[in-house]
């Protein structure tokens, strides 16, 4: 009798436990987001400001790897994870979507400023850069993918499908 009640007593402890674990993993992989949203800013701002010349796109190419390795980093920590519950995945969507808007206004700066990139003769490389950020945003898409719940995603579909369709019209931008 006595060893049940121990027993109830460590599982019921457990499950707290892993409740405020998964909520704590989850405020962490918001944080990542957060980060990565900024360092996408930061690519962003650099792309507005960037006016032509080798000299400012040496910036604007470390921003995109910035964000490119923040991205990765916060795939990769979200790899590592369990699946989220409904309310996790709300709590990370809540985040990713702060995060779209200023991603794709990244996309659509580099997209403008395509044509000033080709003119100092360096549109193939910033094609790369941009290239490069798309295949990690793939990468991270499909952990995403595997991490929240299904009507989670469904909710952020739209927003994926926009973001990959901005990333195409930028990679024709610098054809």
């Amino acid at each position: 009798m006595l060893w049940t009640k121990v027993n109830m007593l460590l599982v019921s402890g457990l499950c707290a436990l892993s409740q405020v674990s998964g909520a704590a993993n989850v405020a962490q992989h918001i944080e990542y987001m957060d980060a990565m949203t900024g360092k996408i800013g930061a690519a962003r701002d650099s792309l507005n400001n960037y006016s032509g010349g080798i000299p400012s796109a040496l910036g604007v190419a470390r921003s995109l790897m910035i964000a490119q390795t923040y991205t990765r980093n916060a795939r990769e920590k979200l790899a590592e994870e369990d699946k989220m519950t409904p309310e996790e995945g709300d709590r990370y969507y809540d985040s990713y979507s702060q995060m779209v808007p200023v991603l794709l206004d990244a996309i659509h700066s580099a997209q403008h400023k395509a044509p000033l990139f080709k003119n100092s003769g360096l549109g193939p490389e910033a094609r790369t850069y941009l290239g490069n950020l798309h295949n990690e945003k793939r990468l991270f898409e499909s952990q995403v993918k595997a991490k929240v719940p299904e009507e989670t995603f469904r909710k952020a579909q739209p927003s994926v499908d926009e973001i990959s369709t901005a990333f195409d019209e930028a990679d024709r931008a610098f054809q």
